[in-house]
């Protein structure tokens, strides 16, 4: 090497390093000052999403009649939640048992997917109905719309 090139790499490698711990630091000084992002929404609002993006394309009657099935359906919402919070500590309580069950732990788990089903069964009679409620046109546009 050359001296002018010896000479380079020490100011090269010194701006790289500036470069580096100010991108650091902005990271730092980002993650200190900004709020934490929101937790993602439930299933209630991922359906009101698609609810209204397919409303754009019904009829009013139509778009009426899915906002009220949205709506009388918030409660089934609220305890499918509650159902899915209150497994964790259940869980965590059978596991911590001393001694250990396990025709427990069994009934536990099968009242938890009678519940489940009682549940996806009402959410799919409901859906039914909506659906039959339905102009021919706006089920025709709700499958010819971009479902999740």
């Amino acid at each position: 090497m050359t001296p002018s090139v010896r000479r380079r790499w020490p100011w090269f490698l010194l701006v790289a390093s500036l470069a580096l711990n100010m991108l650091a630091g902005g990271f730092v000084v980002a993650r200190a000052f900004l709020p934490p992002p929101p937790p993602p929404p439930g299933p209630e609002h991922m359906l009101e999403r698609v609810v209204d993006e397919v409303s754009r394309r019904l009829s009013p009657a139509d778009a009426a009649i899915l906002r009220k099935a949205l709506d009388d359906a918030r409660p089934l919402f609220v305890r499918m939640r509650a159902s899915r919070e209150e497994f964790a500590p259940r869980l965590r309580m059978e596991l911590m048992a001393n001694p250990f069950d396990a025709v427990r732990m069994k009934a536990m788990f099968d009242s938890v997917h009678t519940r489940d089903a009682t549940l996806r069964d009402e959410l799919e009679t409901r859906l039914v109905d909506t659906l039959s409620r339905l102009s021919p046109e706006g089920r025709l546009r709700l499958a010819e719309s971009r479902l999740p």
